[in-house]
């Protein structure tokens, strides 16, 4: 078998990193009972507002059924409210709630925390450093 190109490595680290990160932070998420689904929206709305939920499904690159059961669960955990949008009987605004921002906040810290944990072999300077390319590759036009 040939060795992998560069770039087939470095789609097979991101699958490997994405796991590792994915399993810290469910395993820290888990005294608030909630997923990093939840949390993703969550965080979401807070820094966009309150969105229509096709744009917050198109913001966070999610399937259209899988955000209706997300924010199904954060709606009867009363973390959002989904209210119609006028001229639009299909459209709902989802807006996070003030026991949402509490959830959020306490979400953070655990992220925080697990972040310390994940990360503590980089320097400053190489995790400002992964986080632009990160970035970079995330925000580039598919």
């Amino acid at each position: 078998m040939p060795a992998l190109s560069l770039r087939a490595e470095l789609g097979f680290l991101l699958r490997m990193s994405h796991g590792k990160a994915s399993r810290a932070f469910a395993e820290a998420l888990e005294p608030l009972a909630i997923e990093g689904r939840h949390f993703g929206v969550l965080m979401t709305l807070q820094r966009r507002g309150p969105l229509i939920q096709s744009r917050l499904t198109a913001e966070l690159r999610s399937d259209k059924s899988a955000m209706v059961r997300t924010v199904d669960d954060l709606e009867n955990l009363g973390y959002v409210t989904r209210e119609p949008v006028p001229g639009d009987r299909r459209a709902r605004t989802v807006t996070l709630t003030d026991l949402g921002r509490e959830r959020l906040a306490a979400g953070g810290k655990l992220a925080n925390d697990m972040g310390e944990v994940l990360f503590a072999r980089f320097t400053e300077e190489e995790l400002l450093s992964l986080r632009d390319l990160l970035r970079r590759f995330v925000d580039e036009k598919e």
